[in-house]
């Protein structure tokens, strides 16, 4: 059975996680920078950006989603100053197209098989994703890094029909992966290790092994369409300091080489 949920459940969790996720992150005055921001670095990075506000005076308002949507979103609208996404395949792309003034590499993205504790006793490994009545998520490839880790780990695993056959929803957002894991609306998903970290009181999780993908580098770009590429490039900077990378490591992720 594919729809467990109601139209109406739909409709009012969708509208909740928009709300959380998408909506930018204050209003844009005429001197703040934009920052296009995967949804799954939203914790760590709310609390890098209070630490430079607080040092520097200056505020970057944030567009929060899944990275291939953002990804979207600019290239439609052409404006904003700085780009985060979950993985440096989306920054790849725009700086093949010449909008990419600076690039950092950060911290890295690494998938994990996270189950809710309910089910904990069906689930113990990757290929217990395969097993008739285990409900399964995924992201949506076209919309989020995590999708597009998922959809490498399927095929290089064997098991992907099987998989896929279990799968009843596909997600956004690792965030909205994470909230269906941590509900019980499905029994696992395959998200990243920060978000398994971060919800540790409602799931548990397992590595998955390294044969089967290539962790995703998360990358800040400045983009050329920055109002002010130098102070965009600070904004990078502060970033990629030792302290702002120990925030991220605090909040599961692992540092980039």
């Amino acid at each position: 059975m594919k729809f467990i949920f109601s139209r109406n459940y739909w409709r009012q969790l969708v509208l909740l996680l928009f709300c959380l996720f998408f909506l930018p992150t204050g209003i844009l005055h005429a001197d703040d920078l934009l920052m296009y921001c995967g949804a799954g670095l939203r914790q760590p990075v709310d609390e890098i950006l209070s630490g430079y506000t607080d040092k520097t005076g200056e505020k970057v308002v944030v567009e929060f989603g899944g990275s291939g949507q953002l990804l979207t979103r600019y290239r439609a609208s052409g404006r904003g100053d700085l780009f985060l996404p979950g993985s440096n395949f989306y920054t790849d792309q725009l700086s093949l197209e010449g909008k990419i003034a600076f690039t950092c590499p950060l911290v890295l993205h690494v998938p994990v098989v996270a189950v809710n504790k309910n089910s904990a006793d069906r689930v113990k490994s990757f290929e217990d994703l395969a097993r008739p009545g285990i409900r399964v998520g995924l992201g949506d490839p076209r919309a989020m890094a995590l999708g597009r880790i998922a959809a490498g780990v399927l095929e290089k695993s064997g098991l992907k029909d099987a998989i896929l056959k279990n799968t009843i929803v596909h997600a956004g957002t690792v965030k909205q992966l994470t909230l269906y894991v941590s509900m019980g609306n499905i029994d696992a998903a395959i998200i990243a290790r920060a978000d398994a970290i971060q919800n540790n009181d409602k799931l548990v999780y397992f590595d998955i092994s390294s044969e089967l993908y290539t962790p995703e580098v998360v990358t800040m770009s400045v983009l050329n369409s920055s109002k002010n590429i130098a102070r965009a490039k600070r904004v990078t900077e502060y970033f990629s300091s030792p302290e702002s990378i120990k925030i991220f490591t605090r909040y599961g992720f692992i540092p980039a080489e």
